[in-house]
């Protein structure tokens, strides 16, 4: 096994061993005791990266270690994997490298000094942007349902018009009176001896 350590994070990974193949465990270093925080795998992993900002890690299975399944895994810190890949003939992942601040060290110091002002201040300008946004939706659906009413209502008009006419309409009209008449066709006569029997 290897160890890949990032500020108090650390990754155990098994590269290139038949043992411990594709294991990976992911360590809170910070503290006295370290905590194993999650387990992973990544069957023939070869190579581990870490991002700069200590976040995230990238195990990888390179063409030059292995000619099959060769691709990378994403995983945060804490062992959670984010994303996955394949790529064949897959030969290096690298991050691309963070560059330089172009703030001085005076600066830096006085953002991390007044920082919770800074983020009570972002606080006011979320909520306020939070307030808008809902109220334009509270508005947008309030003028769609004043739409919709103002539609049926008219709709409801309309059909109350319908009615009444179709009510004239019928008691206007004459009922008709109506004679039950029996009548009978003559259709055949026919007309048979009778026998005598003696």
């Amino acid at each position: 096994k290897q160890w890949y350590q990032r500020r108090v994070r650390g990754v155990l990974a098994g590269l290139n061993n038949f043992a411990f193949d594709g294991m990976l465990e992911f360590w809170d270093v910070g503290s006295d005791t370290p905590t194993l925080m999650e387990s992973g795998e990544h069957f023939m992993v070869t190579h581990l990266a870490w991002d700069p900002t200590g976040r995230y890690v990238c195990s990888s299975n390179s063409y030059g270690g292995h000619s099959v399944e060769n691709g990378y895994f994403m995983w945060s810190f804490q062992g959670t994997k984010l994303y996955e890949t394949s790529l064949e003939g897959f030969v290096q992942f690298q991050w691309r490298p963070r560059p330089p601040s172009l703030l001085t060290e005076a600066h830096l110091k006085e953002i991390k000094k007044n920082m919770k002002s800074y983020a009570r201040d972002f606080e006011i300008k979320d909520k306020l942007s939070k307030s808008k946004a809902s109220k334009e939706l509270i508005e947008k659906r309030r003028r769609v349902y004043d739409e919709y009413m103002a539609y049926r209502k008219r709709k409801d008009q309309e059909l109350k018009a319908l009615r009444l006419q179709y009510e004239e309409v019928r008691s206007d009209s004459v009922e008709e009176e109506y004679v039950e008449e029996v009548v009978e066709f003559f259709i055949k006569e026919e007309v048979e001896a009778a026998e005598n029997k003696e």
